[in-house]
């Protein structure tokens, strides 16, 4: 099981847009490519992304077979002109017991 991270900062100005966009189209896209947001983190302070969302897929082809496809190239043009450090990360999700 891997976890995908999506992490960027709104730009100043944008932050409506930008959430509308999340809402209405990144989450719903990413949704018929099979990956569903799990978790969203909003950075009040310190010095982190703004927004840090979160979600699994079950193994790297299945990651690559999301975010590498056009259909997601668009959705990330769409978030990248609304952005800063707009940012995508796999890593190996970990569970506690």
């Amino acid at each position: 099981m891997l976890k995908i991270l999506i992490s960027y900062d709104m730009q100043a100005g944008k932050e409506r847009e930008c959430q509308e966009y999340l809402v209405n189209k990144l989450a719903p896209g990413l949704a018929k490519l099979g990956f569903r947001i799990s978790d969203v983190w909003y950075t009040m302070w310190g010095n982190s992304p703004q927004i840090l969302s979160g979600g699994t897929v079950e193994d790297i082809a299945q990651a690559q077979k999301i975010f590498q496809s056009n259909s997601w190239e668009k959705l990330a043009d769409g978030m990248e002109a609304l952005t800063e450090n707009f940012r995508v990360r796999v890593v190996k999700a970990t569970v506690d017991e």
